[in-house]
């Protein structure tokens, strides 16, 4: 089994579509209210991944095009977890079915270069860390947390000045079968790092 690029619509972890690149179909969609405090964050899964409509339009204020990207509703997914923040922390998570706190899935384990990290136990009973990039100049990675660090996948900020690339989730083959849970610890650790730099 290969491993899968999966590009975001939206440069947000809480509000986007992410877009399988070999297939160009959705295969997650997450959506957050905008609220000041107790927002809930929905993931939902496209099975079958979705195909997308492009309607593009020309921006006449600036002279670029606005890509406007919808999900064929006959393709439905289902959800898959809720987060539930209070005040920029996540402080109760519903995956498939179980109820847990961010504390007790996904404990901080410390700090690398000034920046901190998330540990989580996958499915395989392995457990996982999430390494977040200085900044937001550096990959944030997902790795094995033993000697080896073993590179699971691997996010890639967006690049709004050089070449105009939009942010994108790496995941190796060994991560495919665990995906879900990628997703679900990536977007809290996302979320979490732009909170502590103040990037929303």
């Amino acid at each position: 089994m290969s491993g899968c690029t999966l590009r975001f619509e939206r440069n947000s972890p809480l509000r986007t579509t992410l877009v399988d690149e070999a297939t160009r179909r959705a295969k997650y969609r997450i959506e957050t209210p905008v609220k000041v405090a107790r927002s809930v964050t929905r993931i939902t899964k496209f099975e079958s991944p979705t195909p997308l409509h492009r309607d593009e339009e020309a921006d006449s204020g600036c002279g670029k095009e606005q890509n406007k990207i919808e999900t064929e509703s006959h393709e439905a997914g289902y959800e898959i977890a809720r987060i539930y923040w209070k005040w920029f922390s996540p402080n109760r998570i519903i995956f498939n079915g179980k109820v847990t706190t961010r504390r007790e899935s996904l404990p901080r384990c410390g700090k690398l270069k000034g920046t901190r990290s998330f540990i989580f136990t996958g499915p395989d009973g392995v457990q996982y860390r999430w390494a977040l990039g200085a900044m937001g100049l550096d990959p944030s990675k997902l790795v094995t947390a033993d000697e080896k660090k073993t590179v699971i996948a691997e996010f890639h900020h967006a690049q709004h000045y050089i070449n105009k690339q939009k942010a994108k989730l790496e995941v190796q083959s060994a991560g495919i079968d665990m995906l879900d849970y990628i997703i679900l610890t990536f977007v809290i650790v996302e979320q979490t790092r732009r909170e502590r730099i103040g990037c929303i």
